[in-house]
């Protein structure tokens, strides 16, 4: 029996591909970098079926992403067999013009069309263009534009598995797969060179993610949460290492200043070399941020500092990923008063703990 016959959503890409459409899938990812991430399990699984629906055709297909630049930068050095073209968008004018895609796909449209976000643009521009295969989220009343389509926002289900309704209409198969970030598929390969840069000498190292915009989110007082961990993984013998986006690169300077032997790699690298950085790491803390999200899901043990999100539904997925959470109720009289907290409880988690959780991690792996 041939791929296409085990089930009649890979019938219709069978279909698509044999009607003349274009070798071609493209996917609109979400904003967010850790969205991102929680989508790849799906995607790879989705690519494990018509890819071999694709093969059976002798053809190979061409995986395009579409996606701002928070997240979807996460694929613009990957594998040109997993991701084969990556449109980093910004806002407003940047915005994609659906007019020229309509222009260029109404030639020969691609296979199908995904669409793992809230934008309209898009998939206005596949139904206008006939794509033969359309599916996607749609919470926001775009359900006739597409063949297949789910709902996704304020469901009370980890944000990984609300998109997996969609797999099993597109595939049959309802169990994504977690995908490694290995710097095999997502490329950053420079990484270990602009870590070589700042000073490091091959030993063990720890990544530290502390920035986001998210205030809520933040371990305070952080002149004392992160230098008091970072001192404590030099005394395990593991170089700290600080990574963030250009907007954490005065907060990482000032928190390596206080720790000498820290280095400080925020805003010196891309996505995909943070990434790969994280996959050879001793170890990785994050608070609840993107980059949370990619270093769990690099395999390597991965501690996450939650303030106000419930990790319940947006727990880094991995192997060896452990979320920690302070107490909700102020308990502790040492607690220093006066500092900002913005309603987060991440202040209240101690580094002795992160510390203590990292290592049983790393002995566990």
């Amino acid at each position: 029996m041939s791929v296409a016959a085990r089930h009649p959503a890979l019938a219709r890409f069978d279909q698509a591909l044999a009607g003349g459409a274009a070798p071609e899938v493209w996917i609109r990812f979400p904003r967010q970098l850790g969205d991102v991430v929680m989508t790849l399990p799906f995607l790879r699984t989705l690519q494990h079926h018509w890819n071999a629906v694709a093969a059976e055709r002798g053809v190979s297909l061409k995986w395009i992403a579409v996606g701002h630049h928070i997240g979807a930068a996460l694929l613009s050095e990957a594998d040109p067999a997993f991701i084969a073209e990556a449109h980093i968008e910004g806002g407003g004018a940047a915005k994609p013009d659906p007019w020229a895609l309509v222009r260029g796909w109404r030639k020969r449209p691609p296979a199908a069309f995904l669409n793992l976000s809230q934008s309209a643009r898009l998939p206005f521009a596949a139904w206008l263009s006939r794509v033969p295969l359309r599916a996607g989220i749609a919470d926001n009343h775009l359900r006739l534009l597409y063949h297949h389509a789910i709902h996704y926002r304020n469901l009370p289900l980890h944000i990984a598995t609300r998109i997996q309704p969609l797999l099993k209409a597109l595939t049959g198969d309802d169990r994504a797969l977690w995908l490694p970030l290995t710097p095999a598929l997502l490329g950053g390969h420079k990484g270990p060179d602009k870590l070589r840069a700042e000073g490091w000498d091959g030993e063990p190292y720890a990544t530290l993610a502390f920035g986001t915009r998210g205030f809520g989110k933040r371990w305070f007082p952080e002149d004392r949460t992160w230098p008091e961990l970072m001192r404590l993984l030099q005394g395990l013998g593991i170089r700290p290492v600080l990574l963030g986006g250009p907007d954490e690169a005065t907060l990482g300077a000032a928190l390596a200043a206080a720790v000498p032997g820290a280095l400080n790699l925020a805003g010196k690298t891309t996505l995909p070399e943070a990434c790969a950085l994280q996959a050879t790491a001793w170890g990785n803390v994050a608070i609840d941020t993107g980059l949370a999200h990619t270093a769990a899901a690099t395999g390597r043990p991965t501690v996450t500092l939650f303030g106000p999100s419930p990790e319940v539904w947006v727990n880094p997925i991995g192997p060896r990923a452990l979320p920690l959470r302070g107490p909700d109720v102020d308990c502790d009289p040492a607690t220093p008063a006066g500092f900002p907290t913005h309603g987060s409880s991440a202040h209240r988690i101690s580094p002795v703990r992160v510390v203590e959780m990292l290592k049983i991690l790393v002995k566990e792996s």
